[in-house]
């Protein structure tokens, strides 16, 4: 019966799963937000990135030819490494239509065996695809993924700055916008300039046309602070085998109907690099949930760092299952942790060059903040191959 009794409790906690606090532990959350600090931020807005991607992995740019493909002019090519396959072809054709996976894992192109015959010309082709994160550094950081111009080392603080988080996305239900409502229900990240990467659990019952993506916001009361952009849905896309009872495969890709333009409130994160390891690194959620259980929810995106736990210790945790598709993240003494409304948001970590990879999304919990009681997260890294399957089109020789 027990165990029966917290499983309906989890039903009941888990439909969007702000970021926490616990009221008894001291915080900096009551400081005025509009600090000189913020206002600093604002102020610092000329500084616009060119709109490029990194590759999903340096270690696989190798100049080699993998399976074989159907490439522009219905030539017969080999998917290959875009770096390698240099033509301005791709430029006037819908480049999606020739994109292909290598090895499961990593993105490519078709390149026409006999580039002649598909009326090239050398050109370096730049597309904008879901990137990916390496610990190299590729010398510009001013380009690429997962960058913020607050480019912060440390999260000292629970409220973030203006640009610090540009791929965060607010999720809106449409209705309650034309009536002036600005309850957003779920979070996400941008990781193309038309996908954002959210909880299956967050669209459960909702229409495409029902839903709205807020980009490039920071505060929901004051317009002043940031140059937010609401976006329509085109495509809901919840993975195939999500089980709702238990969360299980909790991932969904929103497809915007318009483009998103990149600047320094609007930016993508990149990928996680597959099989990655992050137990006991710290990482960072953030959202405009709930700052406690059953508490306040906050206009203002604020942010917290905590640990990520080993899976068997998260696992005798729960009595509900835990897999190696779950990450568990919270402060072991409690008080720090993902909360009610931040579901679908972003778990965050920074990489060494400074670049920013989403490694989990906000699924459920039990409360929030509570001790021995982590936030559950749905693991990125083992979604990759579906993520690549689901922004991109290819057409791939079976």
């Amino acid at each position: 019966m027990k165990a029966v009794a917290v499983f309906l409790l989890v039903k009941l906690l888990n439909l969007c799963h702000g970021i926490a606090i616990n009221p008894e532990i001291k915080t900096d959350v009551s400081r005025s937000i509009y600090d000189e600090k913020v206002h600093a931020a604002f102020l610092n807005r000329d500084h616009i990135r060119r709109k490029r991607y990194l590759g999903l992995s340096k270690k696989f740019k190798l100049n080699k030819r993998y399976q074989e493909c159907i490439g522009p002019g219905d030539v017969k090519g080999h998917c290959k490494h875009i770096a390698y396959c240099p033509t301005s072809i791709f430029q006037q054709l819908n480049t999606l239509d020739f994109l292909c996976v290598i090895e499961e894992s990593f993105v490519g192109v078709c390149c026409p065996d006999d580039i002649a015959s598909a009326g090239v010309v050398g050109s370096q082709l730049i597309i904008d695809l879901p990137a990916g994160g390496d610990d190299y550094d590729e010398g510009d950081k001013y380009t690429g993924c997962g960058l913020a111009v607050e480019g912060r080392t440390k999260v000292a603080t629970k409220t973030t700055s203006i640009q610090e988080w540009p791929w965060m996305a607010a999720l809106y239900r449409y209705k309650q916008l034309k009536q002036g409502l600005e309850n957003q229900f779920c979070g996400g990240a941008l990781i193309t300039d038309t996908h954002i990467l959210t909880a299956a659990h967050c669209t459960q019952g909702l229409q495409a046309s029902e839903i709205r993506v807020r980009l490039g916001e920071y505060d929901f009361f004051r317009q002043d602070e940031s140059r937010s952009k609401d976006y329509e849905v085109a495509e809901i896309i919840d993975h195939e085998y999500f089980v709702l009872p238990t969360y299980e495969n909790d991932i969904s890709i929103l497809r915007l109907k318009t483009a998103t333009s990149f600047n320094s409130y609007i930016w993508p994160i990149c990928m996680p690099p597959r099989d990655g390891d992050y137990t006991n690194e710290t990482v960072v959620v953030a959202g405009w949930g709930q700052q406690y259980f059953a508490g306040p929810v906050s206009p203002v995106l604020l942010q917290v760092a905590i640990p990520v736990w080993p899976l068997d210790k998260c696992m005798d945790s729960f009595v509900q299952k835990i897999t190696d598709d779950n990450i568990c993240a919270a402060a072991y003494e409690g008080g720090k942790d993902s909360c009610l409304g931040d579901s679908g948001g972003p778990l965050m970590y920074k990489l060494k060059n400074g670049r920013w990879i989403t490694i989990g999304i906000v699924s459920w919990g039990i409360g929030c903040g509570n001790k021995d009681s982590p936030g559950i997260y749905t693991k990125v890294g083992n979604y990759l191959p579906w993520i690549i399957k689901h922004t991109m089109a290819k057409r791939i020789v079976t």
